[in-house]
C-alpha cells in the first residue's frame, strides 16, 4: 500500500514539474509584440524614387538637402530638375514625372493649385531677398540703384515669368514711385535692358562673365558666386521679399517619399542646412 501511494506521488510531482517547466518555456517565446523585427516587419520604410522640380535658387542647397534625407532614407533616390519655377510649372501641366515642386513664388504654386495639379495645402518654407549685382570689376561704376538708369548700362534680367524677373520688375516700378528716383526712372531702366534670361542662375552668369553691367539676383545666389560679384543695396521699402512654397504634385508616383522629403526639408536639420545657404526663415 505504501509503495502505491509512494509512486503515486511521484508521479503527481513529475506532472507538475513538467507543468511548470513549460510555463516557463511559453514565457521565454518572443510574442509579436517582443519580438525583433525582421525584413518583414520593417518593409514600411521608404522606398522607390522621387523627382523633385525646384527653382533654380535652390540648386546647391537641395543637393545638401537630396544627400542627407537620402541618408537617413537609404532606400529612396532623389533627382532633381532645377529651371525657373514657370518653367517647372510648365512641365507638371504637361505631365512631366513630378513628385515634389518647390516654387519661388506662390503665383506659380497657385497656378498648379488652380489646375488641380498639387496636392494638398502648399507649405511656405523658406524666404529670399533680391539683389542688384554687378561685376566685381564694375566697369560701369553703378554704386544706386539709380545708377540702372543710366545711359549705356547694360541691364540682364530674368524674364517677366520668372519669379526673379517679375521681383525685378516690382523693384524698378516702386523705386520709380519714389520722388527721389521719379517717373522717368522707370522707362530709362528698361531702355538699358539687353537680355531676358530663363532663370536667375542664367542671369548671374552673365554678371559673371561680364556680359553685363548689372542685374537681380537672390541674395543667395550672391553667395554661391563668392567674389566674382558685387552687389548694390535695394531700399528696404522698395524690395520685395520672395517667399517659397513646396508641395506634392497630385499626380506622383510615390507620394509618400515626397511627403517625407518636404517633412525632412521643414525639419531642425532641413532648416539648418537652408540657413546655412543664406535663406531666410519663414516668419
Amino acid at each position: 500500500m505504501r509503495t502505491r501511494i509512494f509512486l503515486v506521488g511521484t508521479i503527481l510531482v513529475m506532472v507538475v514539474l513538467a507543468a511548470a517547466c513549460g510555463t516557463r518555456a511559453d514565457r521565454a517565446k518572443p510574442t509579436a509584440a517582443t519580438a525583433v523585427p525582421t525584413a518583414a516587419a520593417t518593409s514600411a520604410a521608404l522606398t522607390g524614387k522621387i523627382s523633385v522640380f525646384a527653382a533654380s535658387s535652390l540648386s546647391d542647397v537641395f543637393k545638401a538637402v537630396g544627400v542627407a534625407f537620402t541618408k537617413a532614407n537609404p532606400g529612396v533616390t532623389v533627382e532633381f530638375n532645377n529651371q525657373s519655377s514657370s518653367a517647372l510649372a510648365t512641365q507638371i501641366e504637361q505631365a512631366a514625372p513630378a513628385d515634389v515642386f518647390a516654387s519661388a513664388d506662390n503665383t506659380n504654386m497657385q497656378r498648379l493649385l488652380d489646375k488641380g495639379l498639387i496636392a494638398g495645402v502648399p507649405a511656405n518654407f523658406v524666404r529670399n531677398r533680391p539683389m542688384i549685382v554687378i561685376p566685381a570689376d564694375n566697369k560701369a561704376q553703378i554704386t544706386t540703384p539709380k545708377d540702372l538708369s543710366k545711359a549705356g548700362v547694360k541691364l540682364v534680367l530674368a524674364g517677366p515669368d520668372v519669379p526673379i524677373g517679375n521681383y525685378a520688375r516690382q523693384i524698378i516700378d516702386k523705386l520709380a514711385a519714389d520722388p527721389a528716383y521719379g517717373v522717368a526712372y522707370k522707362d530709362a531702366t528698361l531702355k538699358n535692358l539687353v537680355s531676358n534670361e530663363a532663370n536667375v542662375r542664367a542671369t548671374l552668369t552673365k554678371i559673371e562673365l561680364g556680359e553685363a553691367d548689372a542685374c537681380f539676383v537672390y541674395k543667395t545666389d550672391v553667395l554661391v558666386s563668392g567674389s566674382k560679384v558685387k552687389t548694390v543695396a535695394i531700399p528696404d521699402a522698395a524690395n520685395v521679399i520672395a517667399t517659397y512654397q513646396i508641395a506634392v504634385v497630385k499626380f506622383s508616383q510615390n507620394a509618400k517619399a515626397a511627403a517625407a522629403f518636404i517633412a525632412f526639408i521643414r525639419s531642425a536639420e532641413g532648416r539648418k542646412l537652408l540657413a546655412d545657404a543664406g535663406f531666410d526663415p519663414v516668419l
